[in-house]
């Protein structure tokens, strides 16, 4: 069958596209910092120049994700001052499939080598959690994931209640 190698390829392809829309997160926390003792939180110096939407978005699912974890937004002075960074980046992915096979003995077969260069748009939240009293860091994460183009308004927002949903997994540290 000459489709077999081509069907296996789509299929590997396929998959591993799939498997690229993941959302790669880390955290890191100062051990010392009593996150039992915080119970308000409040944006500071938001601000995005590139999409004051996409910040929006961001903005309403951190504060739906720490309303559900017992904390209040606060008006006056917070406990925690959340802090939002964005950045977007390209990514340079090469994508191989080779048929694996060719010329042998006793086989006049062809040999199938393919390659694609893409440049992936990667985009990163970073939240950074500042207790307002000591004026320190005492939590920071960031979120990546591949952007994709065509998607919709409600796409975006679930992508980002998502991965700030997986961001905030296990938030609050326990001491």
């Amino acid at each position: 069958m000459k489709r077999t190698p081509v069907l296996v390829a789509t299929l590997f392809l396929a998959g591993f596209l799939a498997g690229c829309s993941s959302i790669e997160t880390k955290v890191d926390y100062d051990r010392n910092a009593s996150f039992s003792s915080y119970k308000t939180f409040a944006f500071k110096d938001v601000r995005s120049p590139d999409s004051p939407i996409s910040m929006r978005r961001v903005q309403g699912a951190i504060d739906r994700t720490l309303t559900s974890r017992g904390f209040a937004r606060a008006e006056g002075t917070p406990d925690l001052w959340v802090v939002l960074h964005t950045r977007t980046r390209r990514q340079t992915q090469v994508t191989t499939y080779n048929s694996g096979w060719g010329w042998g003995w006793g086989w006049r077969g062809g040999y199938w080598n393919s390659a694609r260069v893409e440049q992936i748009p990667i985009g990163t939240l970073m939240v950074d959690l500042i207790d307002t009293k000591a004026k320190e860091l005492v939590w920071r994460g960031s979120a990546s994931r591949i952007l994709e183009s065509d998607e919709t308004p409600k796409d975006r927002d679930e992508n980002v209640q998502e991965a700030v949903n997986k961001l905030f997994d296990g938030f609050p540290p326990k001491s």
